[in-house]
This record gives C-alpha cells, structure tokens and sequence, in this order.
C-alpha cells in the first residue's frame, strides 16, 4: 500500500532539517524581520548585542540582503522571499520572528509600544544586561567616496508612501518641505532619495528611485543632517551616524522608536500618540502644527552639531520590564 504523501513528508522534514542547518554551519541564533525593510534593519542592534556577549553564531533570514554586507557581526544570511520562509519553517530551521507590535485592521491601530523598540526586540532574543539603542549599517571607503556629492549635502525624504507598508499619518505636507528645501537650496546642495513616487523638490538633486539601499546609506553617511519621516530611512540614518531631523506629528512618539541624536518634532494634541495609520477625526492637525520654520531651526540646529559624535542612548535589560523613559 503506498505510503500517503503527507506522511512521506512528516517522516523527512527531521533529515530535511537538519540538512538545512548543517548547510549554515549550525548556528544558535536563527532570525528574521516582521516584514518591513525598517524592521530588518532594526535586528542589527540585536546581532552588534549577541555578538558583544560571543553569543554563537547567527542566521538572519531576509530580503534585503544588501543591508547586512560587510556587517561583521551576523554569520550567514539567507535571502527569502515569503512562501520560501515558510517552507524553511516547515522544513526544520527554527527561525525566531523578531517582532514588536500587532496591527488591528478593524481599528487601523498599531498596538502601542510601552519601551523602545529596540529594547524590546532585544527582550524578543533574549538579551540581558546594557545595551546600545542604535542600528548598523557597514560601508566600504569606495562607497563613502561614491556617496559624496557635495561638501554641504542635505539629503531629504518628502513622503514614505511608496513603502511596502504605507502609512498616511506619518506624512507631512509637500508645499512645507518645499518651502524648507527652498530656503535651505541658498546654502546646501539638496538630495533627495526616497521613491520615484515621491512629490518631486525643486532645486534638489533628484535620486528618488534611483539608488540601492547601499548608495542611500552613503548619501547619508556623507550628509550634514537628513530631513525626513518616521521610517526605514530614519534608521538608515541613525545607521550610519547622520544626525536627523524626523517629522513625527503624533502618530507615535519618539521614545518609542526614535534617537536621542536626532531633532524629534512632534505635535502634541490631546489625542496623541493615537498609533493610528490613516485614519484621522482631526484633520492631522498634529503634523498641521509643525510649521516650516520650526523644521528650519531645527535644521540649523543639527547644522551646527555637525562633526560632533551622535549622542547614543543606552538601556540595561533585566529579566522583568522596566517602565520606559521617555529621556
């Protein structure tokens, strides 16, 4: 009698497995992001945390590969897309979801951190003790030269919209980063990145859509100050030691996922941080409220930390919560 194909397939999923993890070099640590290019970047923190501790060996399984290269501190990376990952899951790599809050369709609401969010992916993996609430990104010098294209570079970001997860609440309003751009074009050279779909900045050099994840961390790497969003391109920033100004509003606060390096401008209504994604009964008025020349002082502000080291904030995990600080 043959043997059913589900059983066949339970009985070889052990040998598949360990075929699998042998093929890694049997590392201790498997991981992989929530999804977002933002969230992968962010597990660095957690490979710098393990690696410090000579934790083992770590696999990180991600699509975007080209964040982690050069990055001595993770062993082996696999690239996936998601049927592939869960086929790995079910064939024995027990890869560990380095996640941090559930989003709520019914109520376009994230659930609300109550620590840092790096504190708390490093609580996810384990981690005890200090640690350094920063990502990394690791560039090679020819790719610092090739992100040089000015001795006074800006770099800016005018929308997120054209990310995997777009959200509406974090977006300011085009005519406002245009009047910033305007200003700031008379003594800088502005570049913007981000998406082609992004609302275009006059008197800027245009990159939208057109650098890697790799050429973008070397734009920021070698600008004065970034000007943007919430987002992946923030902790691109904070990657590669830019100082920042991040447009919050008040979808979320900046304790929560932001770096004290960075000018965090938030706007603080009674309703926020509401941790909603696109649905508003207030007409935004949280972003409404950061006017352009609030942006440009605290432009000019960053400008003037410029060749400072970026201040790091650090946190010390324990076995229990701690309540969070907003410091």
């Amino acid at each position: 009698m043959p043997i059913p194909k589900e059983a066949l397939i339970k009985a070889i999923l052990p040998a598949v497995g360990f075929l699998n993890r042998f093929r890694l070099g049997f590392p201790q640590y498997y991981f992989h992001g929530a999804g977002g290019i933002g969230d992968d970047l962010m597990a660095t923190t957690i490979f710098r945390e393990l690696r410090r501790r000579d934790s083992g060996r770590i696999a990180f399984a991600t699509q975007h590969p080209g964040l982690f290269e050069q990055n001595p501190d993770v062993d082996r990376i696999i690239w996936h897309q998601h049927p592939r990952l869960r086929r790995w899951l079910r064939e024995g790599l027990p890869l560990q979801r380095l996640g941090y809050a559930h989003y709520d369709q019914v109520t376009d609401r994230d659930e609300p951190l109550d620590e840092h969010v790096l504190k708390k992916l490093c609580r996810h993996a384990g981690i005890e003790g200090p640690i350094e609430l920063r990502p990394y990104v690791y560039l090679t010098p020819a790719e610092m030269a090739g992100g040089r294209l000015a001795d006074n570079q800006i770099t800016i970001q005018s929308s997120a919209r054209g990310a995997a997860f777009a959200i509406q609440n974090k977006e300011w309003f085009p005519e406002r980063f245009q009047e910033v751009c305007t200003e700031l074009g008379n003594s800088h050279t502005l570049v913007q990145i981000g998406s082609q779909s992004d609302p275009p900045m006059a008197g800027a050099l245009d990159c939208r859509g057109k650098t890697s994840l790799r050429e973008s961390a070397a734009l920021l790497a070698n600008s004065q100050v970034f000007l943007g969003l919430e987002g992946f391109l923030m902790h691109l920033a904070r990657s590669v030691d830019c100082r920042s100004v991040i447009i919050y509003g008040g979808r979320l606060s900046p304790w929560q996922i932001g770096y004290s390096a960075n000018a965090n401008l938030v706007g603080a209504t009674p309703c926020s941080p509401c941790w909603l994604r696109n649905h508003c009964d207030y007409g935004h008025e949280c972003m409404n409220m950061i006017s352009t020349s609030i942006v440009l002082a605290a432009v000019r502000q960053q400008l003037e930390r410029h060749g400072q080291p970026l201040e790091i904030e650090s946190a010390t995990l324990g076995r229990k919560s701690e309540p969070h600080s907003e410091a």
